[in-house]
């Protein structure tokens, strides 16, 4: 039944891939955490005891072609998501399989490694920074809350990565997104840098929320950049975010939106527009 849903994809809505949640979330600490876990000696929970047991939940659509999403947050969610990975390629190999660790809240350097042997992709939430690493690191610790969402170190192993703001956990907001992964600052007064060594240029930036995402989600042959043969659909800016001092990249004004080749006032895109 899954599978006769992509008869009905369209230029705006595509049926092709299926979300599994490997643990709990980052915001309200239920993510599964090793040994220590929280400071305040809880561990959060996960959806499956061990990464067998979520490949078996998995496998039927691995078998079937499905591109593949991971909710994974705590460092076990995340190994419980790779290893899995790991057990499906092992009992079906599939190239381009794009597998997908979405918000990837605490990883460390062997799982960044992994990944990359594997082929997976990841899309980072990185409101873990602008947001929350100020109001996490109580429980968490610091280093832990400075290493969420590690993108310099997935862009130094040669990993696809996007970035996403997981509305309505953090407003949608592409620019505010860019200029987090640059600067690693969060958003609160003292505009403190959390793990500088792990921000990026402004050139990956734009491409995490540009054809990156475009390529983790598989239409890349259709958004993502601008070329001869894909969707008019892009927006068009007051100045360039590679061109400008790193700090000024979530003031950039949005002049425009380009959508099917029709282009839409930015005061259009600021409210609702008519359901009709």
């Amino acid at each position: 039944e899954a599978q006769n849903l992509s008869q009905q994809d369209n230029d705006r809505l595509i049926f092709q891939g299926v979300k599994f949640y490997s643990d709990g979330g980052y915001l309200p600490e239920t993510m599964r955490m090793e040994s220590p876990g929280y400071t305040n000696g809880t561990i959060g929970s996960t959806n499956y005891q061990s990464a067998k047991e979520f490949a078996g939940a998995m496998k039927p659509w691995w078998d079937a072609g499905f591109h593949i999403h991971i909710h994974s947050n705590g460092d076990v969610g995340n190994a419980h998501s790779i290893n899995s990975l790991q057990l499906l390629l092992d009992s079906k190999p599939r190239f381009d399989h794009r597998y997908t660790i979405n918000h990837f809240g605490i990883p460390s350097t062997a799982m960044v490694m992994k990944i990359k042997t594997l082929g997976a992709v990841v899309s980072a939430n990185m409101s873990y920074i602008s947001e929350r690493a100020q109001l996490e690191y109580p429980m968490l610790g610091v280093d832990r809350a400075s290493y969420a969402t590690r993108l310099g170190a997935l862009v130094r192993s040669g990993i696809v990565t996007s970035i996403h703001s997981d509305a309505p956990v953090s407003a949608p907001a592409p620019l505010k997104e860019a200029w987090t992964a640059v600067t690693r600052r969060d958003v609160y007064s003292d505009g403190k840098v959390w793990a500088p060594a792990d921000a990026v240029t402004a050139s990956d930036a734009m491409k995490m929320i540009t054809i990156n995402a475009a390529y983790t989600l598989g239409v890349e042959s259709k958004v993502g950049s601008i070329e001869a043969g894909k969707f008019a659909d892009f927006a068009v800016l007051d100045s360039d975010p590679q061109a400008i001092p790193a700090i000024k990249i979530k003031d950039v004004a949005v002049h425009a939106t380009v959508l099917g080749g029709k282009v839409i006032p930015v005061s259009e895109t600021k409210k609702p527009r008519p359901m009709n």
